[in-house]
């Protein structure tokens, strides 16, 4: 299986990605498939998705393909399909300032929950949307990350205090710590991250924002506050140091800015 050991998580994103394969070839055998469907799908996929991200689905097929031909079955090789550049990009962030502005514009205390409990513990969106009430004991939690590692969280004393007056409002038996106000059940990804952009959109934002926006913010905030990337990196989840690597970006940008307002000739 090529998904051997992999995540729950992992699986169904893999499996959406071979959905998406499925809609666009259509009818046609896989066997089948030519570097010529390859080339017509990658610019399909670009029309709307980021180059890692395409990145992410050429690379979905290419292991597909390569066990297609490892069972014996006559495919595209692999080595036939190049796998786009991955693009090194600087993540957005918010200063905690703008984080405050989201949360004080959120519509509902569950919104400004949901805002604050990203921000504050780092957690990833599918993370959190699987945390139960009570999970939360004396500002601290566990999750289950990516390859199944437990990994400890922590949240600040305004998520806290929020949970609990929104925890208090609650007359459902959903076990979810957050949960949909009309279905009473826990919030899908798509609601989630409507509700971050509306809320970012509302606070007078102008930068793109997402869940994992406020991610990318957590590490950043304690990067500048000289924290050791190694806890950050801990902190987030990261099977590798060079993942984290990528919020130095910001510590060097505020090197700067002190230079160029201490620095005089």
């Amino acid at each position: 299986m090529i998904l051997k050991g992999r995540s729950r998580s992992t699986i169904e994103h893999h499996e959406y990605k071979k959905d998406s394969i499925v809609e666009f070839l259509g009818d046609k055998d896989i066997a089948k498939v030519t570097s010529s469907d390859i080339s017509s799908w990658y610019k399909f996929l670009s029309k709307s998705r980021s180059q890692n991200t395409v990145r992410n689905y050429i690379s979905t097929i290419r292991e597909v393909l390569d066990y297609m031909n490892l069972r014996g079955i006559n495919c595209l090789k692999k080595s036939l399909i190049p796998a786009p550049k991955r693009l090194d990009h600087i993540p957005e962030f918010l200063t905690p300032e703008e984080v405050s502005e989201m949360i004080e514009n959120a519509t509902s205390l569950r919104n400004k929950c949901v805002i604050s409990l990203l921000y504050s513990s780092g957690i990833r969106l599918s993370e959190m949307i699987n945390l139960n009430r009570g999970q939360i004991v004396n500002k601290r939690f566990t999750v289950v990350g990516k390859g199944s590692k437990v990994r400890l969280c922590f949240i600040d004393e305004r998520t806290e205090q929020l949970l609990n007056k929104y925890l208090e409002t609650r007359k459902d038996n959903c076990e979810a710590l957050i949960v949909s106000v009309r279905y009473k059940e826990r919030m899908t990804a798509t609601n989630i991250q409507l509700l971050i952009k509306n809320s970012a959109r509302n606070a007078g934002i102008s930068k793109k924002v997402t869940p994992h926006t406020l991610r990318h913010s957590f590490a950043t905030n304690l990067l500048v506050n000289n924290v050791d990337i190694r806890y950050i990196g801990k902190m987030l989840g990261h099977a590798s140091i060079q993942t984290t690597m990528q919020y130095t970006h910001v510590v060097d940008n505020d090197l700067e800015n002190r230079y160029r307002l201490g620095h005089t000739i």
